[in-house]
């Protein structure tokens, strides 16, 4: 008999001590998951804050981020950036980050944490209430599709060729990623019915073929001094690293104008050599109507003469180049509601009159080295 009560006690003492770790379990706040939104049917997760609306918004983030890391981690491609080639600016260029709002997020349970002195807040969305909007997300962007399709089909002209064929891809982009969103919520697996790499082939074909670019800078005599060569060499390093292909002649784009840089006397400063820089630069389109233009006057220094020119030659194809090639990239890959498209920058006639004015063309033509 006290052999039995031993043994019956030995078997509760045991159950006693394996149920402790289970109602630890069944805290909310420790293991991210509550009895009512079961796991079967919910994706859930915890959240920390000063207050609990920021316990709240946290969680909401954490909760986004586990879809976004089981998406990438599973399906994420990586492009090849060994080679610098149209194929890998033009992928750049379209490069899409997107995320699906989680549609019917609801706030489970909160409480402050006294031990840690924060709010922890549980919060969960329906996997089927969020696969549904999702779904729905993909036929927006099927229907978006469709249409761009059409006008691509109904257009000759290839720079609105690209630029439908871009906006495919971006739709395209979208629409695969809210397709493996819902395999991820929902367990199953992507259709890998949106690939891009037909449409890529196509913009690469016409951006080669219908949108070479020649550069023609010369200096304010009109000829091609060693600084006007180093602008053109730089301006044409700034339209390749653009996916553009640049050609010594005949180009459809082509981006010209002249610049010219005169020193100031040596008293100027003791350490530097000062020049003033001046530039006018234009960019055409294979129509020959003139897109932007660009025309300014700013002080250039360096040590020397040749660092100096160096200087120059970054600045007028950073700052004068730049926002023309900027504007020509949103006119090919982005849509004017896009948030970052931008216009071509356009001189007013007052200012390059004023540059006419005090530089005009056949004045004095010094290189750096003079």
């Amino acid at each position: 008999m006290v052999r039995w009560m031993s043994r019956a006690t030995l078997i509760l003492l045991l159950m006693s001590n394996m149920s402790l770790p289970a109602q630890a379990g069944e805290k909310w706040y420790e293991t991210g998951h509550a009895s009512d939104v079961p796991q079967s049917r919910y994706l859930s997760a915890l959240g920390y804050g000063s207050t609990l609306a920021r316990a709240r918004k946290d969680a909401a983030r954490n909760l986004a981020d586990q879809i976004d890391s089981d998406i990438r981690s599973k399906y994420e491609q990586r492009t090849s950036r060994q080679n610098m080639t149209v194929s890998r600016s033009t992928r750049d260029l379209l490069t899409v980050r997107t995320h699906a709002k989680l549609y019917g997020l609801k706030n489970i349970r909160g409480k402050f944490l006294s031990s840690q002195g924060s709010y922890v807040a549980l919060v969960a969305v329906k996997k089927s209430d969020l696969v549904r909007y999702l779904r729905g997300r993909i036929d927006s962007e099927r229907k978006k599709i469709a249409s761009l399709r059409s006008d691509l089909d109904n257009t000759s002209n290839a720079m609105r060729q690209i630029h439908d064929l871009s906006a495919i891809v971006h739709a395209k982009e979208r629409a695969a990623f809210f397709d493996r969103e819902v395999a991820s919520v929902s367990g199953g697996r992507p259709s890998w019915r949106f690939g891009t790499q037909h449409d890529i082939d196509r913009i690469e074909t016409l951006l080669s073929r219908d949108m070479t670019v020649t550069v023609v800078v010369k200096n304010d005599c009109g000829r091609v001094d060693p600084f006007a060569r180093h602008v053109r060499e730089a301006i044409e390093q700034s339209v390749t690293r653009m996916g553009l292909l640049v050609v010594p002649s005949g180009g459809r784009i082509r981006v010209s104008g002249h610049v010219s840089a005169n020193p100031l006397p040596p008293g100027f400063s003791r350490r530097y050599r000062y020049y003033v820089l001046r530039y006018a630069l234009s960019l055409t389109s294979p129509d020959g109507t003139v897109w932007g233009s660009v025309v300014d006057q700013r002080k250039v220094a360096g040590l020397d003469p040749a660092q100096a020119e160096l200087m120059a030659s970054r600045i007028v194809s950073d700052k004068g180049v730049g926002p023309l090639l900027a504007g020509l990239k949103s006119r090919l890959f982005l849509d004017k509601s896009d948030s970052r498209f931008v216009s071509f920058p356009r001189q007013t006639v007052k200012k390059a009159k004023e540059m006419k004015a005090t530089n005009p063309l056949g004045g004095s033509c010094q290189d750096f080295g003079g």
